[in-house]
């Protein structure tokens, strides 16, 4: 019986296939979305279906990769209704209330989505002196 050598069989198809899927794998296992450590499969299929006298036998080939997927990415939304409108909302959670400003800790305020200070100091509110009734007196009146 004679050999086949795969590196030249059907005209070196079989190498080029081969290789072709090598490389999805080799781009998948190097994809930081990916998990490292799941198992990557290369299946190389050679399929041979003989005419009725046995004499000639058309040959197919295949190969397929089996990646692993990319990882699931999470957030959080924020859904409800307008009051004024009744239109359903949704918009992404990003611990940031969209149009309010930030303050650092030096009392700066910045826009967050740009980052431009707006503000050098934010001074604190003066304290207004505010009358406190003890709850006996209020209710009397």
């Amino acid at each position: 019986m004679g050999k086949i050598n795969l590196e030249t069989f059907c005209g070196g198809a079989l190498a080029e296939q081969f290789n072709r899927v090598l490389q999805e794998i080799t781009r998948n296992v190097h994809d930081p979305n990916t998990d490292a450590e799941k198992a990557r499969k290369l299946n190389l299929t050679i399929t041979f279906k003989p005419n009725e006298d046995r004499t000639l036998v058309k040959t197919e080939i295949s190969a397929k990769a089996s990646l692993v997927p990319a990882d699931s990415i999470k957030t959080t939304v924020v859904m409800g209704k307008d009051i004024r409108t009744g239109a359903v909302e949704i918009t992404e959670y990003d611990k940031q209330i969209k149009g309010q400003l930030t303050v650092d800790q030096e009392g700066r305020t910045f826009d967050p989505t740009t980052g431009e200070i707006v503000n050098q100091a934010v001074p604190a509110p003066a304290a207004e002196p505010r009358i406190v009734r003890p709850l006996k007196a209020a209710a009397a009146e």
